[in-house]
């Protein structure tokens, strides 16, 4: 008697979840909607405008975190990380976000 091979449905592998956090910062933003950056003293134009930032950290200690920045009314940039504590810094550093503000 000979068996005919049949195919035996796998259940899908899925990725680990990305660790996610997400905060939001107002601060001077100098530029326009395709080139940004945050204002800095001696930027004085008529494009320095107050914005809300949307902040989120995404990534997992495997393939390392993204700084993700986005802008009201610009392009969302973002940033590479090898922890999450860099990540963390980085935002510290640009936006002034502290450790209590994720969510």
């Amino acid at each position: 008697m000979c068996l005919e091979p049949r195919s035996i449905p796998l259940a899908p592998v899925l990725p680990p979840p990305l660790s996610v956090m997400k905060t939001i910062v107002e601060v001077l933003i100098y530029g326009c909607g395709d080139a940004w950056k945050v204002a800095e003293p001696s930027d004085t134009s008529a494009l320095v405008q107050r914005r809300r930032v949307e902040l989120e950290i995404q990534g997992d200690g495997k393939n390392g975190y993204h700084l993700v920045m986005s802008p009201e009314g610009c392009f969302t940039a973002d940033t590479w990380h090898e922890t999450l504590e860099d990540a963390k810094d980085t935002a510290h550093q640009i936006f002034g976000v502290g450790p209590g503000d994720w969510r």
